[in-house]
């Protein structure tokens, strides 16, 4: 029992543990008309990997000066430029924009792993304040190599501890 407990600590350690978290902001969206204006920005972090990697990130709406931002992300997408491998993201804390202007959105792409390539992350949505720059927070997370190596001997050390006691 104590090394399946010290297997799952080991695992929850090397899953948490990452190299390098990269935050990426813009906060710079307004709204003249007053209706809503739409916005795209493309390739808001591109990055290369040489080799099969771990990726997992978060998306928060933010505003410049407000706690409560008025900005409606609709798309967070990650695509593969080199091989043309698009994925989304998935809202998990959203806002009904049709009752109110304002609130706060979170997106998140839980850990998956990415082909090597280069990758770009893209968001687009709508701005509703024309007084204060709205946008967006977003983090990014590539796990350390030695992680997932660590992780994986866990769960092996887990199943050999488990075969063991059954045989005995």
């Amino acid at each position: 029992m104590k090394a399946l407990f010290a297997a799952a600590a080991a695992l929850v350690l090397a899953a948490s543990a990452s190299a390098n978290t990269v935050s990426v902001s813009n906060t710079t969206h307004k709204d003249p008309t007053g209706f809503g204006t739409a916005f795209t920005d493309s390739n808001v972090y591109t990055f290369t990997l040489t080799g099969d990697t771990w990726f997992s990130g978060q998306l928060n709406t933010a505003g410049k000066l407000s706690s409560v931002p008025a900005v409606d992300i609709n798309a967070v997408t990650l695509s593969n430029l080199t091989t043309g491998e698009s994925i989304s993201w998935s809202q998990v804390l959203g806002v009904d924009w049709t009752a109110k202007r304002v609130g706060l959105e979170q997106w998140a792409l839980s850990p998956l792993q990415l082909d090597a390539g280069t990758w770009s992350l893209s968001i687009s949505g709508v701005s509703y304040s024309n007084k204060q720059g709205n946008g967006y927070n977003v983090a990014v997370a590539l796990p350390e190599p030695g992680s997932v190596a660590l992780a994986f001997a866990a769960v092996a050390g887990a199943l050999v501890a488990s075969r063991r006691r059954k045989s005995a």
